[in-house]
């Protein structure tokens, strides 16, 4: 069977729209009913932005993309927010993400929505041992 997952996991990655679609919004968020929206829930965040698509439920990573666990240790809130925006420089100046990205197959894609939301994800991943 892990053969048949690793063979249709390939065929899926060599789609060209599939990163797109993996790494977007399920559906656009509905707009703040008031002046004071609700802070940002990095939780709800992850799941809705598919992240768990390529780095599992827990966090602990697939074959696809590494683990986030432990990122406290690497990263202030703001550059991996940053980095969820536009990853593709960071791999150029940081060895230790260059290193990591050679290991899997498909490069960390850019994540969509607004600055609040990368940040507020950015910070619970941080939040998350």
């Amino acid at each position: 069977m892990p053969t048949v997952m690793r063979a249709l996991t390939v065929y899926l990655f060599s789609l060209p729209m599939f990163w797109l679609s993996a790494c977007s919004e399920a559906a656009p968020a509905p707009a703040p009913s008031d002046a004071n929206p609700l802070p940002l829930d990095g939780a709800a965040l992850y799941r809705s932005k598919n992240c768990l698509t390529c780095h599992g439920k827990d966090r602990s990573g697939t074959m696809l993309a590494p683990s986030l666990h432990g990122l406290a240790a690497h990263w202030s809130a703001e550059d991996l927010a940053s980095f969820l925006r536009e990853p593709k420089p960071w791999l150029a100046k940081n060895e230790r993400l260059a290193t990591t990205a050679a290991n899997y197959r498909s490069p960390m894609p850019p994540t969509f929505g607004t600055d609040a939301e990368r940040l507020a994800l950015a910070q619970w991943l941080l939040a998350q041992p």
